[in-house]
């Protein structure tokens, strides 16, 4: 391959690091990260970048290592955070913009039917409370006093059963 061509993979090596670089950032910053979640993303960051660094030199000139490719780098990294930096950070935070509107209106499309059902749900299920309220106070009716009333026999048969305390 000729010089240029290799020079040329090399800028676009730098170049396409600063995007994701731009990616990254923007996508940090909307999501508002504290600070092990951005040192994580910065990890993974690196390694994202290292790979491609890679790729790029790997085509450029099968990882022959020259002192060229590193200033190619930097300059394909400087060209496009000079160039195209602004514009693609306000293009992802507009695809961040859409992509919440998109999700909002999934939510509430998906919100609509559950409150249908919620509102046609909610007079069987006032009666049903109704019932099991009704029902309980019945049975409270029915089983508390027998049940309070054999205690009390229990205990008064047991006192009886028991010697009288002298000393109290």
């Amino acid at each position: 391959m000729s010089e240029f061509v290799t020079f040329f993979w090399v800028i676009v090596a730098g170049a396409t690091v600063g995007f994701i670089f731009d990616f990254y950032r923007s996508f940090r910053h909307w999501q508002g990260w504290g600070r092990v979640l951005t040192f994580i993303g910065d990890v993974l960051f690196s390694l994202v970048a290292l790979f491609i660094l890679f790729r790029f030199f790997e085509r450029a000139n099968a990882l022959a290592f020259r002192f060229y490719i590193i200033w190619g780098s930097l300059l394909g990294l400087f060209l496009y955070l000079r160039i195209l930096s602004r514009f693609s950070v306000r293009c992802f935070f507009g695809i961040y913009w859409v992509m919440k509107y998109l999700a909002d209106l999934i939510h509430r499309g998906i919100k609509i039917p559950i409150r249908g059902l919620i509102f046609i749900m909610r007079p069987p299920y006032a009666i049903l409370h109704w019932f099991s309220l009704l029902l309980y106070r019945i049975g409270e009716f029915i089983l508390v006093e027998p049940i309070s009333r054999m205690k009390r026999r229990v205990k008064d048969w047991w006192r009886r059963l028991l010697p009288p305390n002298i000393n109290g």
